[in-house]
């Protein structure tokens, strides 16, 4: 057979079977967020909240109630690409402002991540084991490519080359690519995540989950320094208030930018009767704009705002990474207590019986 007809049979052969590998393909930390109430942060501040639908080609954020726009239409969701990820700062799930169902469910997975079945940790080693093959193998297709040059020079033009390379490296690191030894051994340990924005770098204290290629995806995170927490109160346009929430009207859009060091969550909207329920985390610098309807009193808008104990965190590793360890070191006594990802689920069963204990105790309205 022609050489050059080879190529490109070879050439259309891996872009099909790559095409049906991409057209699956969810990237692991951020399909874990797949149902759940987010805010996506991106780098110049802007916010988008709502239910999180994670597909192969990006993630659709469908919005708690429709947005209508300045133009006069609704919008019922945001449609954020695949190739445009390196844009996100960090995505945020806030457990105190999910529904208890919600709630349940994060918890059952994380649960079932922190201690995994034989089929989790089998296919765990199947990846570590194809990662470690993935090198030898793009290896291999290079040296097939030059064998084939020497042989056959300007046979294989250096377009086919380069396309040969990409779709091997797409194709073998699909299953591979995701491991790091390096923070293999720190998953469902608690970490310290560094976070660099512009000239400044964050660090937050948390559970490692998990991580991709992409992502880090970092669990029941310490969300602000150790102090007093600010609870939630009403906050108002033009005034000054203690979360440094600037609060500003521009016709029928509102705007709330965070200009305090410390993470918020927005509760909901307020303007006499009408309500909105918001729900998104507010992160230091980070805009959450809202179009208003037109028939409310602007003038009485108010935002219920307080701070962030704890939140789940997927950020992208181009401006993030696993900086410390903060575990407690093994044969430390109270190591399996408070270093390991069992400190957090007690917690949230100690909360789940909490809440039991709570709704046995509440007396029940007798009939009228």
């Amino acid at each position: 057979m022609d050489p050059t007809l080879l190529t490109i049979l070879l050439l259309i052969a891996s872009a099909t079977i790559l095409a049906l590998v991409q057209a699956r393909r969810r990237d692991p930390c951020l399909k874990a967020m797949d149902g759940f109430a987010v805010t996506l942060a991106e780098k110049d501040g802007d916010l988008a909240w709502g239910v999180a639908e994670v597909l192969a080609t990006g993630l659709e954020i469908r919005y708690l109630e429709p947005v209508q726009a300045r133009e006069g239409h609704e919008e019922h969701s945001f449609l954020f690409y695949r190739d445009q990820y390196e844009a996100i700062d960090v995505l945020y799930r806030y457990p105190q402002g999910l529904p208890a169902e919600a709630q349940a469910r994060r918890a059952a997975v994380i649960r079932q991540t922190a201690h995994p079945g034989f089929g989790r940790r089998l296919a765990r080693r199947l990846r570590t084991w194809i990662s470690m093959i993935r090198d030898a193998l793009m290896q291999a297709v290079s040296i097939l490519l030059g064998a084939a040059k020497t042989r056959k020079p300007g046979v294989v033009l250096s377009n086919q080359e380069q396309s040969l390379t990409a779709l091997s490296r797409e194709i073998i690191g699909y299953a591979g690519n995701a491991y790091d030894p390096l923070l293999e051994r720190h998953l469902f340990r608690q970490v310290v995540l560094e976070i660099s924005r512009g000239d400044r770098t964050y660090s937050y204290c948390g559970w490692l989950k998990n991580y991709s290629t992409q992502f880090i995806e970092v669990v029941d995170v310490f969300a602000n320094a150790p102090g007093p927490s600010l609870p939630v109160q009403p906050v108002r346009p033009g005034t000054p208030n203690p979360a440094h929430v600037e609060m500003r009207l521009e016709g029928r859009r509102l705007l709330l930018t965070n200009r305090g060091e410390a993470m918020l969550h927005v509760a909901r909207l307020e303007a006499g009767a009408w309500q909105r329920p918001m729900g998104t985390v507010l992160p230091p610098q980070g805009t959450a704009t809202v179009m208003l309807p037109p028939s409310i009193d602007r003038g009485a808008v108010q935002a219920w705002i307080g701070s962030v104990e704890r939140v789940d965190m997927v950020v992208p590793r181009t401006h993030a990474l696993v900086r410390h360890a903060a575990y407690r070191p093994e044969g430390h006594p109270a190591e399996g207590a408070e270093g390991h990802m069992g400190a957090y689920l007690a917690r949230q069963k100690q909360a789940r019986d909490a809440a039991k204990d709570a709704r046995r105790s509440t007396p029940t309205a007798s009939g009228a």
